[in-house]
């Protein structure tokens, strides 16, 4: 994982720079591996296309293969396509398709998901207690997987604004069985991490 990020960062450091032949060949073997079905491959080919490296920029082609990576399981560009609708970068607004991939994504793990759900339910909360609920879960869920990032200025001062607009004890109640039912969620969508795997 490590050295597909180091890859795919040298990659955009190179392609900044100019279109070179080894920016050229390293888009091209994305395509063969995306179009043989590898999704790491299509979300990579997809950030190519829409950064224009190693070929002509192309939302079109780079939604296209988000989305196939997406529908394919692949997290980050779930999360891409959630905040292109979110956005509307490339595509209409939907803010029901936005949360949809971005559940996806956060239910996958993926904090910064789980930090823009909370993000989205928090900043239309205008006394809505269901949004309440929904950005209380999220920023929570968040801050448990990510304890790290969840002590960002940004992270904490939502994280506190979040916990200064509890109404009651009900909603408060309310609030954290829907936090323990994202918990499953997630645990049955993460794969069990491996300790053991240096003692083969």
């Amino acid at each position: 994982m490590r050295s597909a990020l180091l890859s795919l960062l040298l990659f955009a450091a190179a392609a900044c720079a100019q279109q070179t032949p080894a920016t050229e060949r390293t888009f091209q073997q994305y395509k063969e591996e995306a179009e043989k079905g590898d999704l790491d491959a299509m979300h990579k080919l997809a950030w190519a296309y829409e950064h224009g490296a190693g070929t002509n920029r192309n939302n079109a082609e780079a939604l296209r293969w988000y989305r196939k990576a997406a529908e394919g399981g692949h997290a980050a560009s779930q999360e891409g396509l959630g905040q292109a609708y979110l956005h509307g970068d490339g595509v209409a607004v939907d803010q029901r398709q936005a949360v949809q991939w971005l559940e996806k994504a956060a239910l996958q793990g993926r904090g910064s998901a789980q930090f823009a759900l909370a993000e989205y339910y928090g900043g239309e909360l205008r006394f809505v207690t269901t949004k309440y609920i929904e950005a209380y879960a999220w920023a929570h869920l968040f801050a448990k997987n990510q304890p790290k990032e969840a002590k960002f200025a940004r992270h904490e001062a939502f994280l506190k604004s979040i916990d200064n607009q509890l109404v009651d004890k009900l909603m408060l109640a309310d609030a954290q069985k829907r936090l323990a039912e994202l918990e499953k969620r997630l645990a049955a969508n993460t794969p069990p991490k491996k300790h053991d795997e240096g003692r083969k």
